[in-house]
């Protein structure tokens, strides 16, 4: 790690913070199939569930972290994307990574995926924690990896309905809408990118909208 010149006040607002941050939940599911044609499951903490454990303790100390992440060429027709995390305290010191580098994709999709891989990496590292039981890095040995959506949490099911009563809708109408469109008996079950087009839908209003899907 790169430390600012002057460092004596973030180091004591991170030590107070380290004793703070609790072991964050694993909140997703993974299952390997192996190049042997066996399986196994594990999970770990994503990143937003990282950033969960460690933001309330981060701002009572007067902490924020940033991470860059970009592409360059490391030799000819070679290009690596590369992931620093910083640590800045609101006095203006600093702690930050080494450059954490692996070879691009040059698919959109893939480097997007290495981009978030790395980034939960490098911030766990730096901040000493662990967020999973087993290696999630199956990729790099062929194993073929399935992710398996998160829960939605009560927070976002209640906002799902909360933006349903506002623009008239009951909660018969949604739970219908869940059952119909998206084949799934509760709201709990919904996935990220289903329950973020329903909001979606029901944030534009008119009842004939969620009823013409």
């Amino acid at each position: 790690m790169i430390f600012s010149e002057s460092n004596q006040e973030i180091s004591k607002a991170l030590v107070v913070a380290w004793g703070k941050i609790q072991t964050p939940k694993h909140n997703t599911n993974v299952t390997v199939k192996t190049k042997s044609g066996g399986n196994y499951s594990f999970s770990y903490t994503d990143l937003d569930g990282i950033f969960t454990a460690v933001r309330e303790v981060f701002k009572d100390e007067g902490l924020s972290i940033i991470q860059d992440a970009y592409t360059l060429m490391d030799s000819p027709g070679v290009h690596v994307v590369s992931v620093t995390t910083m640590f800045v305290h609101q006095s203006g010191e600093w702690v930050k990574s080494e450059a954490l580098r692996v070879p691009a994709s040059p698919n959109m999709q893939d480097l997007g995926g290495q981009i978030t891989y790395m980034k939960r990496y490098s911030l766990s590292a730096m901040l000493g924690i662990a967020t999973e039981k087993d290696d999630d890095g199956n990729t790099a040995v062929g194993n073929e990896v399935e992710f398996q959506p998160k829960k939605l949490t009560e927070a976002q099911v209640k906002r799902l309905f909360a933006i349903a009563n506002n623009k008239g809708f009951s909660v018969a109408d949604v739970k219908k809408s869940i059952v119909q469109d998206y084949r799934k008996a509760d709201a709990m079950d919904l996935t990220k990118k289903e329950y973020d087009e329903l909001c979606e839908r029901l944030e534009k209003a008119g009842k004939e909208q969620i009823d013409a899907k």
